[in-house]
């Protein structure tokens, strides 16, 4: 099974990625990580490896200088109807119409995000796998995206 993260982070917040890695791979996933860099076009590789994937995780954090390219990727896997989850920071312009399975966060108040991402782990566990559900970003992702927040909070800028 295959695993696709897509960040936009400040250097500093790198290590987030490495415990996301470590967290899926624990879990029998072999991550493959967005090597993407020709902007808001998606290159076949890309595009190939995220259809092949089990499940999309993107990251875009305030500091980052790629969100149009996670953004994208993100979108493709929409489109590719790969299960997906985005986790934005809440400084992160983001259009009042964006609709997806995402999850905003506040760095220094992440109690929300927590809380969010608690209900929706619940939630859609409790609810039945139906094809194009919500339930595997949760179950698979939801602890993972939790230690982040934590990790993300203790940072100080």
């Amino acid at each position: 099974m295959k695993a696709f993260i897509s960040y936009s982070t400040f250097d500093k917040d790198q290590m987030i990625i490495t415990l996301l890695s470590n967290k899926l791979r624990n879990q029998g996933f072999q991550v493959i990580t967005s090597q993407n860099f020709y902007g808001k076009t998606l290159d076949f590789t890309t595009k190939r490896q995220i259809d092949s994937s089990r499940i999309f995780f993107g990251i875009i954090t305030n500091h980052g200088q790629d969100n149009e390219r996670v953004l994208s990727e993100w979108r493709h896997s929409k489109e590719s109807m790969v299960p997906n989850i985005l986790l934005i920071e809440d400084n992160v312009n983001v259009s009042n119409s964006f609709k997806g399975n995402y999850i905003v966060f506040n760095r220094y108040s992440p109690q929300g995000a927590i809380e969010e991402i608690n209900n929706k782990m619940n939630t859609e566990s409790a609810t039945s796998e139906k094809k194009g559900s919500n339930v595997l970003p949760w179950v698979i992702g939801g602890a993972a995206l939790l230690g982040i927040i934590k990790l993300l909070s203790k940072d100080e800028d």
